[in-house]
């Protein structure tokens, strides 16, 4: 039987560095009688890793069910909604595609098709399968994805640049709140920028800081409440001030990039570990998606020193030990696909753990699959490591922003954390007020 990786973290002892993995034979499809084509929109165009691990299932799908051929799609997401959205409404768009919390409101929209039934969810995460379990159209409880991807949100940093600084890392691994701005205005005097952050193409990097402030002083609570718009917690509070003021003096030393307003998300990889000109990268764990290429391919130098921290703690926090856990990398089925029986068992085969492996091993990330560590090969056994190190204090707590806030709450926090207030262009009394208005109308 396989064993299920720990629910937190991976235990480096147990992998088998180098070597391949094959993925287990997939299930059939339902019995049809003329050949079906299968079209799959997948995200990220870029990345060696996704392909591998999803042309292998499809290539093993394809071999059960000689008359179903899967036709693949890259894309990156910035290109891939509006596609995707236009198919849509021609009533037309893919049978199986990549799917996050960007677009929450397609489950809503009846876009998507259920997936309570047709899949071994026995073989997924009961997590991660509720992150998807959700009011879909009439209010309708669904499950509306299958997740793959188990992600944290981790603070990189380079070890060469903050040893130059003649900075030293706590044993902890977390930085107090004010040495850590200490250490932010060190990079910046030395000519770097503290965040290694670009919201060109993304919703979401601009909030890390934060969301993570924000955890470490609320606790779970108290910002499930803020982000939902509870009323009990609001943006006027004494400790959302602190926070949003604490960030601020962080972006007045010029912390983030001058380009963070067009400064695309693999721009940004490349500005942190290529041109090595910031101190850190606030990014979930799937950074290793893209730095884990070849170099020619937008990875990171082999000598690059890559460290892993965890965000600051602030003073009198309810949350310093929190960190958040989330589905990352998921897969959607079309609601008005003409073939959902065939890709149901095409996402069903991916429930196997051999599959899991497979995605751990080439992504160097979690999968929400359980997984026979047995089967887990890499050669990054030192970013396992790494990655134990810097979690085996921390507890995860599951608070999508996306996914809790409502529509108009959700607008307006990407609007202001996500672009203005990181990129200097309002104050804290002109978030606040923003921010407010949004909760307070409920919408």
């Amino acid at each position: 039987m396989a064993a299920t990786v720990a629910a937190w973290s991976l235990a480096a002892g147990a992998l088998i560095f180098g070597g391949t993995v094959v993925v287990g034979t997939p299930q059939s499809a339902p019995a049809q009688t003329p050949p079906v084509t299968i079209r799959w929109w997948q995200h990220p165009a870029d990345s060696e890793g996704v392909r591998a691990v999803w042309m292998e299932v499809a290539r093993r799908f394809e071999k059960a069910n000689p008359g179903v051929k899967v036709e693949f799609t890259w894309y990156h997401k910035k290109d891939m909604w509006p596609a995707i959205r236009s198919a849509f409404q021609a009533g037309e768009g893919p049978d199986l595609f990549y799917y996050d919390d960007d677009v929450p409101e397609f489950i809503g929209g009846g876009l998507l098709a259920d997936l309570a039934d047709g899949i071994s969810w026995n073989n997924v995460e009961p997590w991660a399968k509720q992150h998807w379990t959700r009011p879909g159209p009439r209010g309708k409880v669904g499950v509306w994805a299958l997740p793959v991807d188990a992600s944290t949100d981790e603070l990189y940093y380079n070890k060469r640049l903050l040893r130059e600084l003649g900075v030293t890392v706590p044993s902890t691994l977390q930085f107090d709140g004010k040495t850590f701005a200490e250490v932010v205005k060190k990079c910046v005097e030395a000519g770097k920028s503290g965040f290694a952050i670009g919201v060109g193409d993304r919703p979401y990097p601009g909030t890390y800081v934060t969301n993570y402030l924000l955890l470490h002083k609320l606790g779970e609570p108290d910002l499930r409440d803020l982000w939902a718009g509870g009323g009990r917690v609001t943006w006027n509070d004494s400790r959302v001030q602190e926070v949003l003021g604490y960030h601020k003096s962080l972006i007045d030393m010029k912390a983030y990039p001058a380009s963070i307003s067009s400064l695309r998300l693999g721009e940004a990889h490349r500005y942190f570990h290529t041109e090595q000109r910031a101190c850190f990268m606030p990014v979930g764990s799937w950074y290793t998606f893209r730095a884990f290429q070849p170099v020619e391919a937008g990875g990171q130098p082999k000598d690059f020193e890559l460290g892993m921290l965890n965000y600051p703690a602030v003073k009198d926090g309810k949350g310093n030990d929190l960190k958040f856990l989330t589905i990352a990398h998921s897969l959607a089925v079309n609601a008005k696909s003409k073939h959902i029986n065939v890709v149901k068992a095409i996402l069903n085969s991916a429930t196997d753990p051999d599959v899991g492996a497979l995605w751990t091993s080439k992504m160097v990330s979690r999968s929400t699959i359980k997984t026979d560590t047995a089967k887990i090969q890499s050669e990054y056994g030192w970013y396992f490591k790494m990655y134990e190190e810097a979690n085996q204090r921390a507890k995860p707590v599951v608070l999508p922003w996306q996914a809790m806030m409502k529509a108009g709450m959700s607008d307006a926090y990407t609007q202001v954390m996500n672009s203005a207030f990181p990129a200097g262009l309002i104050s804290v009394a002109e978030a606040t007020k923003k921010l407010e208005d949004a909760r307070s109308r409920g919408r």
